[in-house]
């Protein structure tokens, strides 16, 4: 899918990416706190392959940028890609820290997971995070995702839920 469909929700508007958004990625994947479970802070010598990919995304695949409504500040990226093992969509996201802990992330999921069944058909969902990521899985827990297996991967438990 080259461009996303533009999604909207009752606080949030959630858009494809453009070269202007370059500042707030780089912010956000430059942020230790943000990527502590995602293989840590991107080096900025490698920002700017890590923004062209989420651009870039391949079939059946989306990343948006998510902004408040009322004010267009962006808040985090969400991502539907193609999961490593080959079989499932995978919702994954990124919101920056100032935001944390006001619901933005939970209600954005909940808009793409409803685009991913209603608008693309998507019968399955998963998610990935680590054991660790209490808050993450926090959020997927809340979205009616359940734990299907746990798997040892990058050095650490990762949980996969599934819608």
């Amino acid at each position: 899918m080259a461009q996303p469909e533009h999604l909207s929700s009752e606080r949030l508007w959630l858009r494809g990416l453009c070269a202007d958004d370059r500042p707030f990625v780089f912010k956000l994947i430059a942020d230790q706190r943000v990527r502590q479970f995602l293989g840590g802070a991107v080096a900025a010598d490698d920002r700017e392959t890590v923004f062209k990919g989420y651009c870039e995304t391949g079939k059946g695949e989306a990343t948006w940028l998510v902004e408040l409504t009322c004010s267009k500040a962006p808040v985090g990226l969400v991502f539907l890609s193609h999961h490593k093992d080959g079989a499932d969509v995978e919702l994954s996201y990124q919101f920056d820290p100032d935001y944390w802990g006001q619901g933005y992330a939970t209600e954005a999921l909940r808009r793409v997971l409803r685009h991913a069944a209603e608008g693309l058909g998507f019968k399955r969902i998963i998610a990935e995070t680590q054991s660790a990521n209490v808050p993450s899985r926090r959020v997927l827990e809340r979205l009616g995702m359940v734990e299907q297996r746990r798997i040892e991967r990058y050095g650490a438990v990762q949980i996969i839920y599934a819608n």
